[in-house]
């Protein structure tokens, strides 16, 4: 599938098109999860969140890849490092993986989860996990990874609303 995709590591130039798709993403994958007022206003953060992805795309000590499309740039991204979380930080974390709506079902998503972990089995890591939001229709695409819930929960804030998110393990991150 993955015609004029390219699969490639971020760099500086590449954080507006970041930003966007962040946004956006955000707008089209939490539809009915958060707030639309909530929602709503992600436009409003273009600012912040190009400010955020210039430091990401030159912060050597996270893995940041983008799925880039020959005619409308930037289409998705995966952004993360080794684990933040008690006892998981000899793991790979996928801290957040964005691909917009439009180029949902074409395995631009496997392919750029795959070319992240597999950055991270160059670094040594062999199993992955990140947190994902209760209900979000996503989850099916991680179990058809490998991705497993394993039991652990978290309850979070977003836009001022108590959310629950799931724990996801890959325990081979070799896909």
């Amino acid at each position: 599938m993955m015609e004029n995709i390219t699969i490639r590591k971020a760099v500086f130039e590449d954080a507006a098109e970041i930003a966007n798709v962040h946004i956006n993403s955000w707008r089209e994958a939490y539809k009915g999860l958060l707030s639309e007022e909530f929602l709503k206003d992600r436009p409003l953060f273009f600012k912040n969140r190009y400010e955020l992805w210039k430091k990401v795309t030159v912060n050597e000590s996270q893995v940041t890849l983008v799925a880039e499309c020959k005619v409308n740039g930037v289409v998705g991204f995966v952004n993360g490092t080794n684990g933040r979380d008690d006892g998981l930080q000899d793991y790979a974390e996928v801290w957040c993986i964005y691909l917009l709506e439009k180029y949902h079902g074409q395995k631009i998503g496997f392919n750029l989860l795959k070319s992240y972990f597999d950055a991270h089995v160059e670094l040594g890591f062999s199993k992955g996990y990140l947190w994902v939001l209760e209900d979000n229709p996503t989850i099916s695409f991680y179990e058809k990874t490998g991705g497993k819930h394993n039991g652990k929960t978290n309850v979070d804030e977003i836009g001022g609303e108590e959310v629950v998110e799931l724990l996801y393990v890959w325990d081979k991150i070799k896909l």
